[in-house]
């Protein structure tokens, strides 16, 4: 008893309690081991909408954001197969319609066949139709991403299979999602089992970052030609013990991508520096110790200061909890952890998006023992007159194809970002945009001007 007390002692001494964000906010509590939670605008009417997996009860289901701020409907199944458990969910317009379809992977009873699939949106309006089967030749899919492997301006799916130590992808043929055969990119990790993706070497084609939770190494795969072939796993740390969660984002502010992850065994939040923009990382760069067993991972800015900003959770035996790190100068050097909420039992996955479209970023959780989807409002009060007054206009909005730019200043850069906090596109001194290779879906656009100034517009990619 007086260790416990000693841990929570100290870990309460550390905590920063901050007003930022307002009470945890209910979306469902009948999400049995409510394990991960996405968003996407399913039924396209502009707003975000949440998707959950839960693992127990084998269902992925979504809820509405019924009137764009933040009011959530009653759960719709998108899928639920007996004797499955759901254990990936992404999503995606896989068929290129404008619709945002669903991607997930299923793990069957033992010995156990995963189970990899989609769900077309039939109507764009949130109605799904029958699992669509790609692949049944997998064990234990934790990591199914929608991306476009092969620069050919459809969606391929990436999974990452932690029973076979296995990194693969299938290419989406036709653009209509239609996938053919597995191609293996690597068996040679050891236990992997989440990834992300993103042009790590800043030339213009898709790589994947990954780690090995048994073998203690963080690394990437380049794509060597754009069209899918990678090079063996090039290792960017060891000083992990149980690495868990990985991310990629501008963490310093240099336009290039870094990598930032958490691990369980030693209770590192941590950052490593891409030194030349080309994926040559530096030292791994401690943010935190100071919360236990950090589970979950997510990168966005949260205080509306134009820099990117860390969240994740506790887990102890007696003591859960969200929290974030601050960004404090824009160049890696992060606060204590603020705590966010401590309502939740065993959080599972943290994620951010503009729930309530007052243009700031929300958070949202799962957690595993109280079966709770929830958010918690960001109540950050938006000042700048730079940010209420645009000196830029973007047309069209809704885009399909080219975007244009008609600004009152020089603009010196523009940065497209997507919803988890992503770089997709580096535009400089122009006043168009080409977006066919970018997918459907909700960005947040940043205008670098010359004079210093910077601003946010929100985009809608068709």
């Amino acid at each position: 008893m007086r260790f416990y007390f000693f841990i929570f002692f100290v870990f309460a001494f550390r905590m920063q309690v901050y007003s930022q964000f307002g009470p945890q906010q209910i979306i469902s509590t009948a999400v049995p081991s409510s394990s991960s939670v996405i968003t996407a605008d399913l039924d396209g009417d502009g707003d975000i909408d949440v998707i959950s997996r839960s693992y127990q009860d084998q269902k992925i289901a979504w809820y509405e954001n019924t009137d764009g701020r933040g009011s959530f409907g009653a759960m719709q199944v998108i899928v639920q197969n007996a004797d499955e458990y759901a254990t990936a969910v992404s999503a995606s317009d896989l068929d290129g319609d404008g619709a945002i379809d669903l991607l997930s992977a299923f793990d069957g009873e033992f010995p156990g066949v995963s189970k990899i699939a989609w769900n077309k949106n039939l109507d764009g309006l949130g109605n799904f139709g029958p699992q669509q089967i790609i692949s049944f030749d997998h064990v234990s899919v934790w990591t199914i991403i929608g991306t476009d492997i092969d620069n050919d301006s459809d969606l391929d799916i990436l999974i990452i299979d932690r029973n076979q130590n296995q990194v693969a992808w299938f290419e989406n043929l036709d653009g209509l999602g239609n996938f053919g055969p597995e191609i293996t990119i690597s068996t040679n990790l050891d236990w992997p089992i989440f990834g992300v993706v993103g042009d790590i070497d800043n030339d213009g084609d898709i790589d994947i970052l990954t780690h090995s939770y048994d073998g203690n190494n963080i690394g990437w795969f380049e794509n060597l030609n754009g069209q899918g072939s990678f090079s063996d796993l090039q290792i960017i740390s060891t000083a992990v013990d149980q690495p868990f969660q990985v991310f990629l984002a501008d963490i310093d502010m240099d336009n290039d991508l870094d990598v930032i992850s958490t691990s369980l065994n030693d209770n590192k939040v941590a950052w490593y520096e891409n030194t030349d923009g080309q994926g040559a990382f530096g030292p791994q760069l401690i943010i935190s110790t100071d919360i236990i067993y950090p589970y979950t991972l997510f990168v966005q800015d949260l205080d509306n200061d134009d820099d990117m900003d860390i969240f994740s959770s506790y887990s102890d035996d007696f003591m859960y909890g969200i929290v974030w790190f601050e960004n404090l100068d824009g160049t890696g050097t992060f606060s204590a952890p603020k705590l966010i909420s401590d309502e939740v039992s065993y959080p599972t996955s943290v994620f951010a998006s503009d729930l309530d479209q007052d243009q700031d970023i929300d958070v949202l959780s799962s957690s595993f023992h109280d079966y709770k989807i929830a958010w918690y409002e960001n109540q950050t009060i938006l000042n700048s007159p730079d940010f209420k007054k645009p000196k830029s206009i973007f047309y069209p909005n809704p885009v399909s194809q080219t975007l244009y730019i008609n600004s009152e200043e020089t603009i010196q850069t523009i940065k497209i970002f997507n919803n988890i906090g992503q770089l997709v596109k580096l535009n400089s001194n122009s006043n168009k945009i080409r977006t066919e290779d970018i997918q459907s879906g909700f960005y947040l656009v940043y205008v670098y001007y010359e004079n210093g100034l910077l601003e946010k517009h929100k985009l809608i990619k068709e």
